[in-house]
């Protein structure tokens, strides 16, 4: 009977020493390769700049200019965030361009940020 008891100590010691290293590596980064959303400090200079460089700017900047539209200075930006067409466009609203032109909606965190940022007035810095 003591050694039952001994053996089934020992593997309860083990589980005990094995589980939590098990469990170290356990997030979306390093399971599914999904990389947190950082939805804090949202600002023009901290994210929303490069969000619009990246997709926007090559038809909406200071050398190309569709419809007036510039998304290359914060200044500009604010023109197209305080009349809803930066919100209806990024979210494919019924009534706006959806854009980026000819492709598909930005990233769900891109799209979350921008939202966000709108959301809280537009800070630039």
């Amino acid at each position: 009977m003591t050694l039952k008891l001994t053996l089934i100590s020992f593997g309860v010691s083990g589980l005990l020493i094995i589980l939590p290293q098990s469990c170290e590596n356990n997030n979306e980064l390093a399971l599914y390769g999904i990389q947190e959303c950082d939805t804090i400090n949202i600002t023009w200079n901290s994210k929303i700049s490069a969000i619009l460089k990246n997709n926007c700017v090559s038809c909406h900047g200071k050398d190309l200019a569709y419809n007036g539209v510039r998304h290359d200075s914060y200044a500009a930006e604010l023109i197209v965030v305080n009349d809803g067409r930066l919100r209806g466009v990024v979210n494919h609203l019924d009534g706006y361009s959806k854009m980026p032109k000819d492709r598909g909606k930005l990233p769900e965190c891109e799209l979350k940020q921008i939202n966000i940022w709108i959301d809280n007035g537009a800070p630039e810095n």
